[in-house]
């Protein structure tokens, strides 16, 4: 189906965005284009002058423009399905007004010559988007009934305080951005007046609550009647958990690398997308049935001792004996009593 297939890569591509935005800020690009929407005063190119800076920053707004193309099909396709759904149409449109703002954000960040609040509420909102477009895709491959539990209660406010504490931690991961060496331009840029020890802390602190909370999910979901699905996205959780508490503290203790911190953005980004189809797996949807238009009727049984043959109980206009045959049941029925 032409929606499913969009709404997969549309989780490819906004992942894809958010590590490629990283790699602007973390090669100190984030100016490499200095006005927006043109990169430069006379074109929406990069010019030689802004050097690799420039590419990088050139081709990930490209990048935007391909992403913002498939953001315009969704809603469309929603539309046009063959049987429209409202949840499907209502999480589409909120897809493209949310990277409409996301495109207004961008700008901002560039003419405020990337004040960290916005670099904050820029990452921020990509993550916002995936939530929206994760759930879209999960819906655009289940049915349009009612949501049925597929977990007991105390199962499904654990993946819902799972995901809160996840949003927590990424919202303290930009503070610590914010604050710490990689300003997005190679010129000086305003950084957060926080202390950068305190608040990398602070974000380790509430890293390693979400480190229990999503053990705590992968021994429940066995023992709390989860489905497979919901078996399956917590192992992934656990392991990309783990993966970027290690890729966390390695950057802490060898001063926060470019490399690091480059991956450590992927991770964060994958842990996201891991921790909302956990939540999303606590419900089930039933799956859409294709029936055909028009539902034959019912087919009689053949008599007792003849072929299946739709013509076998009509005597044929030229069938000698169907006159005795009519003949004999005249004479039955005047016998019948009164």
């Amino acid at each position: 189906m032409v929606f499913q297939r969009l709404t997969r890569v549309s989780v490819v591509l906004l992942a894809l965005i958010v590590v490629t935005g990283g790699a602007v800020r973390l090669t100190g690009s984030g100016l490499g284009c200095p006005t927006w929407p043109r990169c430069g005063e006379d074109s929406f190119v990069t010019q030689s002058e802004y050097s690799v800076h420039g590419w990088i920053e050139f081709g990930n707004r490209l990048l935007t423009t391909v992403v913002g193309a498939v953001m315009l099909l969704l809603p469309l396709v929603s539309l046009r399905l063959r049987e429209r759904r409202r949840d499907l149409v209502l999480l589409a449109f909120g897809l493209w007004l949310g990277f409409l703002g996301q495109v207004v954000l961008g700008g901002l960040t560039v003419l405020f010559k990337l004040h960290p609040a916005l670099v904050a509420g820029h990452f921020l909102l990509s993550m916002l988007l995936l939530l929206d477009v994760v759930a879209l895709d999960r819906r655009a491959r289940a049915g349009p009934g009612p949501a049925r539990p597929a977990g007991g209660r105390e199962l499904r406010w654990l993946s819902r305080l799972l995901v809160g504490v996840a949003g927590a931690v990424l919202v303290l991961g930009t503070v610590v951005t914010g604050t710490g060496p990689h300003s997005g331009d190679s010129a000086e840029a305003k950084r957060f007046g926080f202390d950068i020890t305190n608040v990398a802390q602070l974000h380790a602190d509430a890293a390693m609550l979400l480190v229990g909370l999503v053990i705590a999910t992968v021994l429940t979901v066995r023992v709390g009647g989860a489905s497979w699905e919901a078996v399956r996205a917590s192992n992934a959780l656990a392991v990309i958990t783990v993966a970027q508490a290690g890729v966390g503290f390695v950057q802490y203790f060898t001063g926060v690398p470019v490399a690091l911190v480059e991956l450590h953005i992927a991770g964060a980004t994958a842990l996201w997308i891991a921790a909302l189809h956990v939540w999303l797996a606590m419900v089930n949807r039933p799956a859409p049935v294709d029936l055909p238009a028009s539902p034959p009727g019912p087919r009689r049984p053949p008599p007792t001792g003849h072929p299946a043959d739709p013509t076998a109980g009509a005597p044929a206009a030229d069938d000698p004996t169907s006159g005795d045959a009519a003949g004999t049941a005249d004479q039955h029925r005047s016998k019948a009593p009164l």
